[in-house]
C-alpha cells in the first residue's frame, strides 16, 4: 500500500516543479497547468472515494467476505501446478465455468457502476470540463500546459508505486 503522506509530499514536489516550469513558459502556462493539475487531483480523489464507498457497501452486504488472513496465506496451488501433469483444456473449461458468462459480467458491471458514476466523480469531471471551457473562452488556455498539468497526478502516482518501500521478507 502506498503511504499517503509520501504520496502527498511527492505530489507537492511535482506541483512545485510544474510551477517552476510554468514560470519559464509564462502566465497562461501557469494558469492552464495549475487548473488541470487540481482538476486531475480532484478526479483522482473522487474516484478513490467513490470506489472505496462501493467496496464498503459490498463488504457490509456480504458480497465481499471479510477476511483477517494475510494475502500470502490465501495463495493456493488450486490445480497442483507444481505436482502432476495437467490437461490444459480441462483446466481452461473449469476456469471458464467459474467465471460465468454474459450474465455474470452484466451483474458485475451493475455492481461497479455505482463507483464509476458516483456524484463525486461526475462533479470532478465537470470541474475539469468547465475549467477547460473557461480558459479557452478567455484566451488563457495553453494546451501543452494544460496537458502537462493533467498528466502530472497519474504520473506521480505511478512513479510513487515503483519507488514505494518494499515489505520485509519474513524468515
Amino acid at each position: 500500500m502506498i503511504n499517503i503522506k509520501k504520496l502527498i509530499i511527492t505530489l507537492v514536489f511535482g506541483d512545485l516543479l510544474l510551477i517552476a516550469l510554468s514560470l519559464y513558459h509564462g502566465n497562461h502556462w501557469l494558469i492552464s497547468s495549475q487548473s488541470a493539475f487540481f482538476a486531475s487531483l480532484f478526479i483522482t480523489l473522487a474516484s478513490f472515494f467513490g470506489y472505496k464507498k462501493m467496496v464498503e457497501k459490498r463488504v457490509e452486504s456480504g458480497d465481499i467476505p471479510k477476511e483477517d488472513r494475510e494475502e500470502l496465506d490465501t495463495i493456493e496451488d488450486v490445480h497442483d501446478l507444481y505436482g502432476a501433469e495437467l490437461d490444459v483444456k480441462e483446466v481452461i473449461l473449469k476456469e471458464r465455468a467459474k467465471i460465468g458468462g454474459f450474465k455474470t459480467a452484466t451483474q458485475n458491471l451493475g455492481r461497479s457502476a455505482s463507483g464509476a458514476f458516483s456524484i463525486f466523480r461526475l462533479v470532478a469531471y465537470g470541474v475539469l470540463f468547465l475549467s477547460f471551457l473557461y480558459l479557452n473562452k478567455n484566451g488563457m488556455l495553453n494546451i501543452m500546459g494544460y496537458l502537462t498539468g493533467l498528466a502530472l497526478v497519474p504520473l506521480v502516482a505511478t512513479v510513487s508505486i515503483f519507488f514505494r518501500d518494499k515489505p520485509q521478507k519474513m524468515l
